[in-house]
């Protein structure tokens, strides 16, 4: 547990305890995932009061929507990046599989925003979540449009919803909790598929071939 703090009086002191519970949420869910890291987890390992925690962040999901908005800003910039780079639908999959492969927290934070996060917080929390990821977005999918301009916009928000939806679920596979990794190793037959980016990248490129040749 880190050490405790004393209370914070000044504004930098402030930011000081708001920046180290964001980076004692992330450290945590790193290592143990969203799912299984309490608001008192959290305090823990910043060394404060869970009341004195709640002075910054109303509940745990709001701590983890704030951290999901961040990673989605710097997953985008990487994404644009990549593209700019790429002259084909497999240089287009093979960036989103690349990126997401390296960013497991933020998939695992993709499959809790819908279900969880944006469900318990305060309505201005997901307003501020929303407005921050969704310049990123829309700069990304006019980067897909110029390498892909037959793309329609429907077929932009598709993708999206795809990317998404897939990162999310195989992230999950791929990282069982213990009871079910001892399953698949004692039945393989049961698994689900474990190798995230081949993956990834395969869902992805078909979906472009199919929506390009349609």
């Amino acid at each position: 547990m880190a050490q405790e703090f004393q209370r914070a009086r000044r504004p930098e002191q402030k930011q000081q305890r708001y920046d180290a519970i964001l980076s004692a949420a992330r450290a945590l869910a790193e290592r143990d995932s969203v799912r299984d890291t309490s608001l008192a987890d959290i305090a823990a390992e910043v060394g404060m009061h869970k009341s004195a925690l709640l002075k910054y962040f109303t509940t745990r999901d709001e701590i983890y929507l704030k951290i999901a908005a961040a990673d989605y800003v710097s997953w985008a910039v990487e994404m644009r990046e990549l593209l700019a780079k790429a002259g084909s639908i497999g240089d287009v999959a093979a960036a989103f599989a690349e990126t997401l492969a390296t960013r497991p927290l933020l998939c695992d934070l993709i499959a809790h925003v819908p279900l969880n996060l944006e469900r318990t917080v305060p309505l201005e929390s997901v307003r501020e979540y929303k407005l921050t990821i969704m310049p990123g977005i829309f700069e990304l999918a006019e980067d897909v449009r110029r390498l892909l301009p037959s793309l329609t916009d429907e077929d932009i928000l598709d993708l999206v919803t795809v990317v998404s939806s897939v990162a999310a679920s195989l992230h999950q596979m791929a990282n069982p909790p213990e009871t079910l990794a001892r399953l698949y190793r004692e039945m393989p037959e049961l698994g689900h598929a474990s190798e995230f980016e081949p993956t990834l990248h395969r869902i992805v490129e078909t979906f472009l071939r199919g929506q390009q040749s349609r």
